[in-house]
């Protein structure tokens, strides 16, 4: 049988190197209301992958998620005399679940969105998170896509994300995320948080604020007061799937002011 874990919570994008790091935002007041709506703009419409064009609409998840995990070893096999490193699934580490558990519930909490049980509904898991090693990481069994840009997203050999989403409407249909299993469980946490929020609709880094998990620099593994400004500005009600940059902004400086002021 596959050994693929599937739970429900409790409760293709590119690279932008910003100016000097502003600080870290941990608290209220340390960024003015213009500072967060520019670095709001440049996680949600920017792009750090060269060939992959940065989004022109608003896009996030408007269905529930159905979130499945997978766990890869490689195998040695034999095939027509010549020996072939092979991928195998086994069972995912409790150590790697509690990591996901505990980011999914924050996100959750933070987005409103909901979550489904996959073998409940009958519907496949669109929020598929894969544990491999490092060197199968661009392994094309684990996404339909191009093969460059899984070596390209591979080369560093920490984590990465792919998100499918509607053009035109915004609508994200799935997500997969790829983790380097070998390495530390202190990289793997951080790592895994940074993807799992990205893939919700925030794809794109940025090095302005060095502790929050939007930055290359951060190695954090809880949310900082400006990202959850960030992930609830994407997720308020006002900030509807499918708005043109221009709209959305206009709206996103509305909700951020809002924000600033009602989160400690």
């Amino acid at each position: 049988m596959p050994r693929v874990a599937y739970f429900a919570a409790v409760f293709l994008w590119a690279a932008a190197v910003g100016p000097l790091p502003l600080k870290a935002a941990e608290t209220k007041g340390s960024l003015s209301l213009d500072e967060l709506v520019e670095y709001f703009d440049s996680i949600v419409f920017q792009s750090e992958i060269k060939d992959v064009q940065p989004s022109r609409v608003v896009k996030k998840w408007t269905q529930p998620l159905r979130v499945a995990i997978r766990s890869f070893e490689e195998v040695l096999i034999e095939k027509d005399g010549r020996e072939i490193l092979r991928l195998k699934q086994v069972k995912v580490r409790k150590t790697h679940l509690k990591f996901i558990k505990k980011h999914l519930n924050s996100l959750i909490k933070a987005t409103k969105l909901k979550t489904e049980d996959s073998k409940k509904t009958g519907e496949p898991p669109n929020f598929m998170i894969n544990f491999v090693p490092r060197r199968q990481m661009g392994n094309p069994y684990l996404a339909k896509a191009n093969p460059k840009l899984l070596r390209r997203l591979a080369s560093e050999g920490g984590c990465y994300f792919l998100v499918w989403a509607d053009g035109t409407t915004g609508k994200i249909k799935n997500a997969i995320i790829v983790v380097n299993s070998e390495r530390l469980l202190i990289r793997i946490n951080h790592c895994l948080l940074e993807e799992m929020t990205q893939a919700l609709g925030l794809p794109n880094d940025n090095n302005r604020i060095e502790k929050s998990i939007f930055s290359d620099r951060s190695r954090r593994t809880d949310l900082t007061r400006t990202d959850l400004i960030v992930l609830k500005t994407l997720y308020d009600p006002r900030m509807k799937v499918g708005l043109v940059r221009a709209e959305a902004m206009a709206v996103a400086r509305e909700i951020i002011r809002d924000l600033d002021a009602a989160l400690p």
